[in-house]
């Protein structure tokens, strides 16, 4: 047995936005998941939105968290955070085109994290592929990130896809992160090819050792996202879930 719990980031659903938000919590419990990240909350309050979640039996993992809400509205994010009982706010993506990009952004992050953290969550980046080059510096944004930061400002949520992309290996990247990794998203690939997006464990990711990876460091969670569905959504979450476990 292990005590690694498996959430879905419900930015996967987000075709079915129209349906009952409470409904479709429900549908994800009843598929297996243990949790739910979160991207958005629909105008829900916080309680409210505390009452569907333990109604449906989820926990609230934590929230992507779009940049202009963290800078114009962070007491009310943490807040609302707290409410819900998240472990983490995440920085979805940042854009960085040039080094005062790069700076900024640590800023940001040196000040934000802090606070956070004094709140009881982590503030996490949550990479894609650009993240792993940089055409105006010497280091890989995402190593010049965790080098000027501290693990009480920033942890990472690191993209198994976008790492893929960007032509890194995932178990060696979140091993040379070490506990700055806090949790993965697990998101597969069709072939390097292509790099077409397709459900956990029937594409090309190290699946097994990217779980064992998760289970040896002390994850509490990993994510389980798909930005692009062929199939029903419903189906598609349930199919890449259950792979996930059939490895814990």
């Amino acid at each position: 047995m292990t005590n690694l719990k498996v959430a879905l980031q419900l930015y996967t659903l987000r075709d079915y936005d129209q349906e009952d938000f409470a409904a479709k919590l429900r549908k994800v419990r009843e598929n297996g998941y243990d949790g739910v990240e979160f991207a958005g909350f629909a105008d829900i309050p916080a309680e409210e939105m505390k009452s569907m979640l333990e109604k449906a039996g989820l926990e609230a993992m934590g929230s992507h968290t779009r940049m202009e809400e963290l800078l114009d509205h962070l007491e009310e994010v943490i807040a609302y955070n707290q409410v819900i009982g998240s472990s983490y706010i995440v920085i979805p993506y940042y854009k960085m085109e040039s080094m005062e990009d790069v700076h900024s952004l640590i800023a940001i992050v040196k000040e934000m994290g802090p606070k956070i953290k004094a709140a009881g969550m982590d503030l996490l980046y949550h990479n894609h592929d650009h993240e792993f080059t940089n055409e105006f510096g010497d280091q890989p944004i995402l190593e010049m990130l965790r080098e000027a930061t501290t693990e009480a400002e920033l942890g990472f949520e690191i993209d198994m896809f976008w790492t893929t992309h960007a032509d890194r290996e995932p178990v060696e990247v979140m091993d040379r992160f070490g506990s700055r990794c806090k949790t993965v998203h697990v998101k597969d690939m069709v072939n390097k090819e292509g790099k077409e997006m397709t459900e956990v464990g029937t594409g090309i990711l190290d699946l097994k050792g990217i779980i064992e990876k998760a289970k040896s460091s002390g994850y509490e969670w990993v994510v389980v996202e798909q930005d692009r569905i062929k199939i029903d959504g419903y189906e598609s979450v349930k199919i890449s879930l259950d792979h996930v476990k059939s490895m814990l």
